[in-house]
This record gives structure tokens, C-alpha cells and sequence, in this order.
């Protein structure tokens, strides 16, 4: 009796520790970058639909970076200087573009000048479907 008690036990504790450790066992999911806050030379993947951008923070206090970019994650394109505006939904009625300051958020598009910030030089990514911080 007893000795089918604690066999019970043993199997209930196993499924409990193998569930947790399941549930637990993956990284969890980044949402969202305040790149403010990050190291110089820190590093993050971003992934669109259409395109991988790696980045490499310069002066993350102004959002200056380089970026490279890649259509099948393998194959780098020349490193380009740009400056980091943060997330935004893209151009709505009016031609405005409402940006959350510094941020890098899944989901939305981010705002980025090419070089310098004047408006001729300023894209929008595709909207971002990860993001994963290599180097802190």
C-alpha cells in the first residue's frame, strides 16, 4: 500500500517537474527594445517578412547604428550608418507618422533615417515579426 502510494507520487512529480520544465525549457519571446538603454556596440536581429536587419548600436543615447540587411538571413548587404527613430504603424491620413520615441516594437513598423534624419532620407521597415538581442 504504501509503496504504491509513493510510486504514485513519484509519477505525479515527474509529470509536474516535466510540465514546468516544458513551460519554462523555451527563452521568452522579446516584444520590445527601449534601445536607450542599451550597451554601445550591442546587437539586435530584426525579422520582417521580406527581410533580417542586423543592427549595431553606435550611440544608442542618439539612436545611431549600423545596419545590414539580408533577404535570406546568409547573405549581408554593406553595413549603412542610420539613425533609429523608434516604432511606428507607417504613414496614416495626412502623410503623418505618429513614432514611439526609442522604442523597437514586434508588430509595428520601425522609422529609421538613412544617414541623417531629414525627411527624403527616413524608411519604415515592413512590420517586425521578431526580435532577438545577441549582444547585450
Amino acid at each position: 500500500m504504501l509503496n504504491r502510494s509513493m510510486t504514485r507520487f513519484a509519477l505525479c512529480l515527474a509529470a509536474f517537474l516535466l510540465g514546468a520544465f516544458v513551460a519554462l525549457g523555451g527563452e521568452p519571446e522579446i516584444q520590445q527594445v527601449d534601445f536607450h538603454f542599451l550597451a554601445p556596440n550591442a546587437e539586435i536581429r530584426l525579422r520582417t517578412e521580406t527581410q533580417v536587419l542586423e543592427l549595431q548600436m553606435i550611440d544608442p543615447d542618439q539612436g545611431a547604428a549600423v545596419v545590414r540587411i539580408s533577404r535570406d538571413g546568409s547573405e549581408f548587404g554593406s553595413p549603412r550608418s542610420v539613425i533609429l527613430l523608434g516604432a511606428t504603424l507607417g504613414r496614416q491620413q495626412g502623410a503623418l507618422s505618429l513614432i514611439e520615441m526609442g522604442v523597437i516594437r514586434k508588430g509595428l513598423k520601425l522609422e529609421l533615417g538613412i544617414g541623417d534624419l531629414r525627411s527624403e532620407n527616413r524608411v519604415h521597415t515592413k512590420k517586425l515579426t521578431s526580435i532577438e538581442l545577441l549582444k547585450g
